[in-house]
Order: structure tokens, then C-alpha cells, then sequence
């Protein structure tokens, strides 16, 4: 024994050791539960009877078969205070039956009779749909008593009569199976799981509760549905998986966050995200890239107010309940996964080549030209002179004398030989030039076991991702250490999870400018006539010095002559630049528990989220300030910020757990609070004496600043749940919250809750409906609160200004001012849902379904509401507004099993509808800009959230007998010239019908939304022996897309490349075109150029998300290891959707009131994987 125990821990500490994670591990063996005295006085009863006795004195559970006759013959039993070591041996001796233990789990036998001449040996093994042994399994010859339970490894042998034709394989959790004998004498069975059967746990909050327990509206994802996937964030791998959580991937960047939304957006200034919930603790910072798919055990969302109401103010838009694994009693396990992902770009933009670029812009250039000599003939016919007669062959010098040297006319002379169809001509794809193929390679290996006394799990992962844009990389490295304890009536334990990340990004999203912003953008748009590079090696940026401003002169020529042209060579952005983000997190827990008396604990947990990051950039002075050739070399710059965010949460609980007969009763009580501090320093530097040295030190700090705030939070909660014979169930809560960031006024919230569920399939009067195997009905009501609102919104705020003191030497001096007002009447935004639903199995679990169905007020809204101007301030933060989501969500699923076939099928379905009821005085409509001018966005009400607010595009007017038919623009202060539409030009919808057209301000109308009108996803798992297939299918249907990168890929004036569609521009009277695409023109027409339904397309798609095929090797084959799998995937295949950009999901902005723009974002990539997990 001593051997053996010196060896176990040798090999334990061995594999920490190589971990980095010291543990203390006691191998002592338990004996606390064999040894609890019990009392049995049964009379007339079966061993089944003796077994469920001890089950209900002690924490043992027994795994048998109902139909082995032995177990049922009714005898009396009387054991006085006897050991249940003691009990089971009487059993085994009297009865013919023996046990065999593992954990806490016993799995009973009825010894087989021995060997007789009619009767042969034989033998097998029993594993899960991954070829892990499962132990413990029945295994009967069908119709008699003969039969045996696997061993710890899935082994089993027995002697069989000579005419025995099936064998029964059955243990909880899995569906059972039969499988014919016929004269084969070695078997290999896997079960399926049965999650029907399981009565699975899941987290609640504060608590855990059986599945078929619960009243409330909670989706989950188990860490199967996580493996296979090669995501560097949790939240990418439940993408489709639960319905009502949309969960949006909006760019493609290596590691970067995505935006999760739980039952659509009820609120207007607020946050919208869920709170995330890791091991119990609230984590201080969203982000999920910091975790390692393979220790995540479970994930839960409560999406319902009757759920969510135990985290009171935070809960709003739901929870995410995270739950990492724990070890197990037994001796150590080790795995170790590893993927190789090789990732390209998902699509790429379809624009113009080179020579079909270089006739647009001569098309542009007689356009403007034509459009210029028409006006100057306008004036000379006013007065009276003779008109100048043109063409569109007038070579560059006559249009330069005709226009009184307007450059816009001319066709630029780099553009000749292209016209001409000249070959092998510059033709540079600049998409091909910035996006690459990528790898992503992950490590992780774990380590899990324990004693009755300490279980433990550690794992230790490394993930490193290139992006698919050159010059981008996500880095992680993360550990973690969960250690459970156990001594007499106490609990112990903790968790500890560091993490280190370092980002190198590009500044790919949104405007292209001269600080290496807008890479997508400038690869979009920068002409293909121009190479990436100079002859001598460095980095071309001639569209800049070509779009030059009017003092550039080529052989006596000017070019293109836009000084607001912007377009920076990409790839020189992507090199040049640098943009690094090094971030640490350590994120853990610590807790003690105590059970005082049988059932009743006392729990205290100590939490913390630690988070800092340092993030550097730089640009040299090689890249140039604008696109004006000829200006001084630009300036180095660089910055420095830094941040720290420091989070614990202290909780004290006390928990009753007692079942009374066919009663069970939990009751939970506590309090918790929480405290967060926040710090930033920002610095920028620039004259540095060279670019080799990127330093702050190397340059001269001319800006910088510090910010810190804090906040608190105190609580007090209270939960009660019922349970009759898990039939009738009812649950109650209640939260009070009292936060730093409210008045002092209404610095308490209060958030309660209840929900009741009904197990129709319980009644008398259900049991003979044969194929409805469970059903129940739920219903819940509840009342959440909205934290996210800024810490000091309802105090007075001060603002430093600078002041000039002094006459005749003036000096400027800094001050300080009140910037808001104090309220201190300031409170929580608060929803109220109820929602309705019901739980479904039928025929034994072969189709599953979930509906519900939901309606939740937002109000109290926070926004700033005009006050008299007599107060010195225009605004005032106030709870004022309403907003409302309802809803249903379908949940489908089905386990067919067909011989050695197994099929997983699923399907789901979420329709959200988003109206807002109330906003501030008069209701009077919320107007947000986008990103670009005239780009608008509404909050009316009776409308959704940040809804599009846009000129209505018509079409093209054909010819002029349609132009001179239509209405004239009203003036306006801008400088469009909307009085001189001309042929190819838009026409505009009169949407107020005045007769007169002001597309600026009355002639817009609600052209659509972000808002899906309903999301779904479906797919299957099929498995065959070995091999496994799985496929994801995930969409969204009727959200719209403000496509604001279409005011330059269609823009037609020639100053930068554009999408192919141009080629389908209007051209003349006779060639029209499309009918929506306007005519070229160099000069910008203030209709064409203004943002309108032009802009806005259709957002819907369906995605082919993922494709796994795996595979098992044989025992025979990995017979050093319990398990060998290896798979391939691909992530992101295809995507169906009418959308013309890159990624349907897309949004620039990420706020309430102005989703949904595309301005150039990183695009999604597919993603190719090569796997291996092995466990031993």
C-alpha cells in the first residue's frame, strides 16, 4: 500500500510540477461515508428497497438494473446502527449480489452462476460516443438474471447461455442498448448519452438546481459544444447555440471581442451587454479572450428578469453564468489538445481592374467637364454671348483654356496608356496585398484528480493567432488552478486564473487618414494604377502627390487636383505602424463552507478580477501628412496609455437543502459587496530625431492626462425554491442593491422575483399519453435593474478650463467650472418581463422541444433631458423613457439512434420586436449621427431603437424630360449644388409631400434598422463507430446595413477605385444603366454624394458556420491512452446573403442609437483546422 501510494504521488507531482501549479494532495483513502451508521427496519421489501434507504442516509448513489429478478424479492431487513460496509457485505453474502464503487457511485450485480457446459465466455468493453471506458454499465442477457457492470476501464466478461440471442446494455445517463450475441464472443458497445435521463444540474446563480427543476427561462452550452473550435474567445464557440442570445462577430480581428445581446436592446444611453459570471465571480471587463475553451465545463444564460433578478441592478440584459472544470476523485488524468488552423479572408470585394478604372475616370472627367461648360455657357447666354462649343475629345489643353483652367476636366496623362489598352501596365489588387494566410497553432494541456479529501484540476494553454491583415496578432497564455477541499463538515477552496495577452493591431476600421487609420478603407479605395512600392524599395504613395492640390504641375499639366481626396497606401499603413496592447489579468476566488446541520451551510467567497494593460503606438514621419504633394516630411508620433482596473466582491451566504418526503425546499439568504477602481494615464510625444527609436523618451511630450473612479456596490439577497415530487414547483427571489453611481436620493433598488412550474406528465390522468414522455409548463415574472450608467452621473461634475488674466501681459491660466448638474433623484433603469413557456420530451427523448414566449418593459431610461437654459446648462441625466421587447424562442432538438448510426439534429429560433414607448418631453425624437455627414440615426416612438433616418432614393432620371418634370431642392446652407440635377443624377422621394424637396431635414423617412427581425440556427451531430460529423448552420433575417464605405465605392467621380458595379453606372440618355447607379462625374453632386437609402442594404444571411468530421482510434491502436481523437473543421465556410460588403454582421458602432454602419471593417476568416486531443 505504501508502494502504491508513494508512486500515485510521485506521478502527481511530476505532472504539476511540469504545470507550474504546487498542490498539496492527501491520498489518504476516505472512508467517512463507508463507515456512517445507519438504521433499516424494512419489512417485506426488496434489495431495491434496502438500496434507496441508504441512498436517502448518505451521499451514495447506486446504479443498477430494475429488471434483474434477484433485487426484487421482498424479505424484512432490520440493521441497528451498522456501517453501510457492514450492510452491503450482509447483502452480498445473503443475496447473491456484489458492489462495485467508484467515487461515490455504486453499481450492483447479481452474481452470475457458475460456468455449466451449456454455456460459453464472453467479454467486451463499453464506451462513450468519445471512446471514453464508462464504468459501471448493466450488462444482462435479455429475459434472464444473468449479468454483470463494467469495471473502472468499460471492461466486462461473463459466460452466457449457449442460446442467448441479445444482451441489454444500461446506465444512468445513457440510452440503453441491445445488441445481438449471434457467435461473436468480443464486444465493443457505445452508449449515447441521454440528456432526457440525466436530470442534469445547472447553474442558476448563487446556487445550483436540477434541470427539471427549473421555472425560469435559461439557455446553456456544454463543453462538448465548445471542443473542435479554433476561436481565441468563449463567445464565438456559442455563436447559434441558444435561442434569444444573439451574439454578432462584427469584425474579424485576432482576439477581438464580440457583441452579445440577450432578448434585443431595452435601453437607449445604458449599456447593452450582459453581465458575465465566472465561477461566481462578476468579471470586471468583458472581455472573453483571456479563456480557454478546453477548462470551460458549462455555460448558462439567464435570459428571463425571474432568473436573472438575483444579480438585482446588473441583470437587466441578462447573465452569462461561466462554469470551469473541477477535479475528480481518482487517480490523475492528463489531456492535451493542440490545433494547427491555417485562416484566409471569407470574401473579398469584387472592384475595378486597372484599365476599367482608368474609364471612369475619363468618364468622370467628361462628365464634370460637359457640366462645366454648360453653366459657363449659361452665363454667356445671359449675357448675350456666344456660347463656346466643346467636346468630349478636346484634349487637356482646350479644357483647360475652355474652363479657365478647372483641373477636374482634365483626363490625367498617367492614365493615357490604360485608355489606349496598352498590357502589362501596373494592375495592383491591393486587397490581395494586405490580406494574407494566417496560422493559428493552440497548445493546452490539463491535469485533474484528487482524494475524497482534495480534488483538483490546472491547466496550462497557448494560443498564438496571425491575422488574415498583414501586421496583426493575437498572443495568449493562460493558467489555471481549481483546487476543492473537504475535511469533516467543512468545504474549502479555490481558483486562480492569470492570463497574459499582447495584440498587435492595425487601425483597420472606419476613415482612411494619415495617423494609419482606415487600412480596409485605403485597400478599398487607393487606385490599382499605382504600385505598393517605389523602384528603390521603398513604399509608394503616389495617389497622394496625384490627388495633389493645384500647384503640381506634370510637364505643364495638372493632375488629378482633390485635396480632399484621402487614400494612404495600405500596405505602408499595416508596416509602418505600430499598435501593441500587452495586458495581464488575474482573475480567482477563494471560499470556506461550513454544514452546521444536515443541509443547512454557511458559505463565504472571496473574488477578484485584476486587469491591466499598457498599449503603444507609433507612426514614423515616412508615411506623409495628407495627400497634398510636395508638403515637409511628416513628424514621428507615438503614444502611451496605460490602465488598471482593480474588482473584488465579497459574499456571505447561508443555505438550507432538505427534502421532507416528496418535498424538497431550498432556501437561500446573503449578502455581497463590491468595489472597483479604475485607472488611466495617456501620453503623446512627437519630434522624434529618428523612427528607429520608438520610445517616448526619444521624442517631446506635449499631451498628456490621468483619470481614476471608483464605485461600490452593497446587496442583500434572498431565495426560496419548492419542489413536490418534482410536479409542482414554485420560486421566489428578492435583491436589494445599493449603489455609489445613484443619488443619494435613490441609492437602493429593490428586485424581486417568482416563477412556478408545472409537470403535466406527472398527473394520473397523463399516463396512459404513451408518447409524451415529459412535459412541463412555466411561467415567471421579474424585476431587473441597468448598472452600466457613468459613476458619477448623478453628482455635480467639474471641468478644467483655461482661463486669459492680466492686461497688458496676459496669461493663460487653468480653472475649474461646473460642466453637469447633480441629480439626486438619479436611479436604476428597470425592467419588468414576464414570460411564459413549456419544456417538452416525446418518445423517450427523440424530439425535444422548448418554447417561450416573452414580454419585458424597459424603463425609467437614463437620458439627458433639456432643462431652461436660465440654469446655465442645457441638459440635465434623467429616468425618463420606456422601451419594449417581446418575443418567442423554439428549441428543437432530437437523439435517433439506428444501429451503430447516431443522429443529433437541432433547431432554433428567436423573433425579437423592439419598440420604443416613451421618451423625453413631447416624446420629441432622439437624433444620432453616423459617422459621416448627413448620416442619421432616429429613437421615435412606436419605432425601434436607432433606427435609419434617410433620404428615399427613387432611382436615376433617365433623360432631362424627367429632370425637367421633377421637383427642385429648397436652398440650403451646404454646399451642394442641388439646384443642377442633370441625367444619371438621383432622384429623391417628397416624403412630406410639401411639393418641394429638402433631403437635409424634412424629406427623410425610417428606411430601417440593425435589428434582425429574427435569428436561427440548425445543423446536426451524426456519429458512426469511430467517426463523428457535426455542421452548423446559423442566420439572421430582415436587419438592414448602413453601408456607408457605398459614398466612395460608388461615388463615380473617379478620385479612388470603386466596386465593379460601377460598370452598370448610367452612361447616357440610351445607356441608363441599372437605373440606380449614377453617372460618373469628378465634381461631387451634393444629391448623389448624401447619404440616403442608397446606402442602406439588406442585412440577412445564412452562414455555414461550421463542419467538423472526428475520429476515435481504437483501443488496440492507443493503448497507451484512454482516448486518441483527431478532426478536421472549417470555421465561417460560407455565407449566403445578398450583402455586398464584407461580413453582413458588421457594425462600426457598437452603442444603442447608432448600430449597424459598415465604414470599412476587418473582414471574417475561414478557417481551416487540423486537431488532436489525447487523454491518459
Amino acid at each position: 500500500m505504501n508502494v502504491k501510494f508513494r508512486n500515485q504521488t510521485t506521478k502527481w507531482l511530476l505532472a504539476m510540477a511540469f504545470l507550474c501549479c504546487p498542490l498539496v494532495m492527501n491520498a489518504t483513502p476516505h472512508q467517512e461515508v463507508q463507515n456512517t451508521k445507519i438504521q433499516l427496519n424494512l419489512k417485506k421489501a426488496s434489495i431495491l428497497d434496502v438500496l434507496k434507504s441508504i441512498e436517502a442516509q448518505t451521499q451514495l448513489s447506486f446504479v443498477y438494473n430494475n429488471e434483474l429478478k434477484a433485487l426484487q424479492k421482498r424479505v424484512d431487513f432490520s440493521y441497528q446502527s451498522d456501517s453501510v460496509d457492514s450492510i452491503l457485505q450482509k447483502l452480498a453474502t445473503e443475496y447473491g449480489v456484489s458492489f462495485l464503487r467508484i467515487h461515490n457511485s455504486i453499481s450492483v450485480k447479481v452474481n452470475a452462476p457458475k460456468a455449466t457446459a451449456d454455456r460459453r465466455p464472453i467479454k467486451g468493453t463499453v464506451v462513450d460516443e468519445k471512446g471514453i471506458p464508462i464504468p459501471g454499465v448493466s450488462v444482462v442477457v435479455k429475459g434472464t438474471s444473468i449479468g454483470v457492470a463494467t469495471d473502472f476501464d468499460g471492461n466486462f466478461s461473463l459466460e452466457v447461455p449457449t442460446d442467448a440471442q441479445t444482451l441489454v446494455f444500461s446506465s444512468i445517463g445513457y440510452h440503453s442498448q441491445e445488441v445481438t450475441i449471434g457467435k461473436n464472443t468480443q464486444f465493443k458497445v457505445v452508449l449515447k448519452e441521454d440528456t432526457t435521463e440525466l436530470d442534469e444540474v445547472v447553474v442558476v446563480g448563487y446556487g445550483v438546481q436540477k434541470r427539471g427543476d427549473v421555472t425560469t427561462a435559461i439557455a446553456s452550452v456544454k463543453a462538448k459544444d465548445l471542443e473542435d473550435k479554433a476561436v481565441s474567445s468563449v463567445a464565438e464557440a456559442m455563436v447559434g447555440k441558444m435561442p434569444g442570445v444573439h451574439i454578432a462577430q462584427n469584425t474579424g480581428a485576432p482576439g477581438a471581442n464580440l457583441q452579445v445581446r440577450v432578448r434585443g436592446v431595452g435601453t437607449i444611453t445604458a449599456g447593452t451587454a450582459p453581465l458575465y459570471v465566472v465561477d461566481g465571480v462578476p468579471l470586471a471587463k468583458e472581455d472573453l479572450n483571456t479563456f480557454n475553451n478546453n477548462d470551460i465545463e458549462s455555460i448558462q444564460v439567464l435570459k428571463d428578469a425571474s432568473s436573472a433578478a438575483i444579480y438585482g441592478s446588473r441583470g437587466s440584459n441578462g447573465v452569462v453564468l461561466i462554469t470551469t472544470k473541477k477535479g475528480a476523485e481518482g487517480k490523475p488524468s492528463f489531456s492535451y489538445n493542440t490545433y494547427l488552423s491555417i485562416q484566409n479572408v471569407s470574401k473579398k470585394i469584387d472592384l475595378l481592374n486597372a484599365y476599367e478604372y482608368a474609364d471612369l475616370v475619363k468618364d468622370a472627367r467628361n462628365n464634370s467637364y460637359a457640366d462645366r461648360m454648360e453653366s459657363i455657357n449659361k452665363r454667356r447666354a445671359a449675357r448675350s454671348q456666344a456660347p463656346i462649343s466643346f467636346s468630349s475629345a478636346d484634349d487637356n489643353a482646350t479644357r483647360l483654356k475652355n474652363t479657365n483652367n478647372d483641373y477636374n476636366t482634365i483626363i490625367p496623362v498617367e492614365l493615357q496608356p490604360y485608355l489606349q489598352g496598352v498590357q502589362g501596365l501596373t494592375d495592383t489588387d491591393w486587397q490581395d496585398e494586405i490580406f494574407r494566410t494566417a496560422v493559428m497553432t493552440n497548445h493546452s494541456v490539463s491535469i485533474s484528480g484528487g482524494t475524497p479529501n482534495l480534488k483538483y484540476y490546472s491547466s496550462l494553454d497557448y494560443l498564438n493567432q496571425d491575422g488574415i491583415v498583414i501586421g496583426t496578432n493575437f498572443e495568449r497564455i493562460g493558467l489555471r488552478l481549481n483546487l476543492d477541499g473537504k475535511t469533516g463538515i467543512f468545504k474549502f477552496g479555490a481558483s486562480l486564473n492569470p492570463s497574459f495577452v499582447k495584440e498587435d493591431k492595425v487601425n483597420a476600421n472606419g476613415a482612411y487618414n494619415e495617423n494609419g487609420g482606415g487600412v480596409i478603407a485605403s485597400a478599398l479605395h487607393y487606385a490599382p494604377i499605382f504600385p505598393v512600392y517605389n523602384p528603390d524599395g521603398t513604399f509608394s504613395f503616389a495617389q497622394n502627390e496625384w490627388s495633389a492640390s493645384t500647384t503640381t504641375m506634370v510637364n505643364g499639366v495638372k493632375r488629378i487636383g482633390n485635396s480632399q481626396t484621402q487614400a494612404w497606401n495600405p500596405v505602408a499603413l499595416a508596416r509602418l505602424t505600430s499598435n501593441q496592447t500587452k495586458a495581464n489579468r488575474l482573475l480567482g476566488k477563494v471560499y470556506a463552507e461550513a454544514e452546521f446541520l444536515k443541509g443547512l451551510s454557511y458559505k463565504m467567497d472571496f473574488g477578484f478580477d485584476i486587469f491591466s494593460d499598457a498599449q503603444s503606438t507609433f507612426k514614423p514621419s515616412t508615411i506623409p501628412l495628407s495627400n497634398t504633394a510636395g508638403n515637409p516630411p511628416s513628424e514621428a508620433e507615438a503614444t502611451s496609455q496605460t490602465s488598471q482596473r482593480y474588482n473584488w466582491v465579497f459574499e456571505q451566504t447561508l443555505n438550507y437543502n432538505k427534502n421532507f418526503g416528496e418535498h424538497h425546499l431550498n432556501a437561500l439568504g446573503g449578502w455581497t459587496m463590491q468595489y472597483q477602481r479604475d485607472e488611466s494615464n495617456y501620453m503623446f510625444a512627437n519630434g522624434f530625431i529618428s523612427n528607429s527609436i520608438q520610445t517616448l523618451n526619444a521624442g517631446t511630450v506635449t499631451r498628456g492626462n490621468s483619470q481614476a473612479s471608483e464605485w461600490a456596490l452593497l446587496s442583500a439577497l434572498a431565495r426560496l425554491q419548492y419542489s413536490y415530487k418534482s410536479k409542482y414547483m414554485l420560486s421566489a427571489a428578492l435583491r436589494a442593491d445599493g449603489a455609489s453611481r445613484f443619488g443619494n436620493n435613490n441609492k437602493w433598488g429593490y428586485f424581486p422575483s417568482l416563477s412556478a412550474g408545472w409537470r403535466v406528465t406527472g398527473e394520473e390522468f397523463m399516463q396512459n399519453v404513451k408518447f409524451l414522455t415529459d412535459l412541463k409548463l412555466r411561467a415567471s415574472y421579474g424585476l431587473t435593474g441597468n448598472f452600466r450608467i457613468p459613476n458619477y452621473g448623478a453628482q455635480g461634475e467639474f471641468s478644467y478650463y483655461s482661463y486669459v488674466l492680466g492686461g497688458s501681459s496676459p496669461a493663460v491660466v487653468k480653472g475649474m467650472g461646473a460642466s453637469a448638474l447633480p441629480n439626486p433623484n438619479l436611479q436604476w433603469e428597470k425592467t419588468a418581463q414576464l414570460n411564459v413557456g413549456f419544456d417538452a420530451s416525446l418518445w423517450k427523448g427523440l424530439l425535444n422541444l422548448g418554447l417561450d414566449l416573452y414580454n419585458s418593459n424597459t424603463y425609467d431610461l437614463l437620458l439627458n433631458v433639456p432643462i431652461p437654459r436660465t440654469t446655465g446648462f442645457a441638459t440635465r441625466l434623467e429616468n425618463i423613457g420606456k422601451v419594449n421587447n417581446k418575443g418567442i424562442e423554439i428549441n428543437l432538438s432530437s437523439n435517433i439512434n439506428w444501429g451503430k448510426w447516431n443522429f443529433e439534429p437541432y433547431f432554433n429560433y428567436s423573433k425579437n420586436i423592439n419598440t420604443v414607448k416613451e421618451l423625453g418631453p413631447g416624446n420629441a425624437d432622439i437624433i444620432s449621427s453616423g459617422s459621416i455627414a448627413n448620416a442619421y440615426f432616429i429613437t421615435r416612438v412606436g419605432e425601434s431603437i436607432g433606427s435609419y433616418y434617410l433620404p428615399v432614393v427613387e432611382g436615376v432620371f433617365k433623360n432631362q424630360a424627367e429632370v425637367d418634370a421633377s421637383l427642385h431642392y429648397i436652398d440650403t446652407p451646404n454646399n451642394y449644388d442641388y439646384q443642377t440635377s442633370r441625367p444619371g443624377d438621383f432622384k429623391f422621394k417628397d416624403v412630406n409631400g410639401d411639393g418641394r424637396l429638402d433631403i437635409l431635414d424634412t424629406d427623410r423617412a425610417i428606411v430601417g434598422n440593425y435589428l434582425p427581425k429574427f435569428t436561427y440556427a440548425f445543423g446536426t451531430g451524426i456519429s458512426y463507430e469511430n467517426f463523428d460529423f457535426k455542421i452548423d448552420f446559423q442566420g439572421v433575417y430582415g436587419n438592414q446595413i448602413l453601408n456607408l464605405s457605398r459614398r466612395y465605392f460608388y461615388n463615380h467621380e473617379g478620385n479612388m477605385n470603386n466596386y465593379r458595379g460601377a460598370l452598370n453606372r448610367w452612361k447616357s440618355e440610351s445607356n441608363p444603366g441599372s437605373g440606380m447607379n449614377v453617372r460618373a462625374n469628378r465634381v461631387s453632386k451634393g444629391q448623389n454624394g448624401v447619404t440616403s437609402t442608397w446606402h442602406v442594404e439588406d442585412g440577412s444571411y445564412l452562414r455555414i458556420k461550421n463542419i467538423t468530421l472526428g475520429y476515435n482510434l481504437p483501443k488496440n491502436i492507443s493503448k497507451y491512452f484512454s482516448n486518441v481523437r483527431l478532426y478536421c473543421s472549417i470555421q465561417n465556410l460560407y455565407t449566403f446573403t445578398n450583402y455586398e460588403g464584407y461580413n453582413p454582421e458588421v457594425s462600426n458602432r457598437t452603442d444603442a442609437t447608432t448600430s449597424g454602419e459598415d465604414y470599412g471593417v476587418y473582414p471574417l476568416a475561414r478557417t481551416f483546422t487540423l486537431g488532436l486531443n489525447l487523454k491518459f
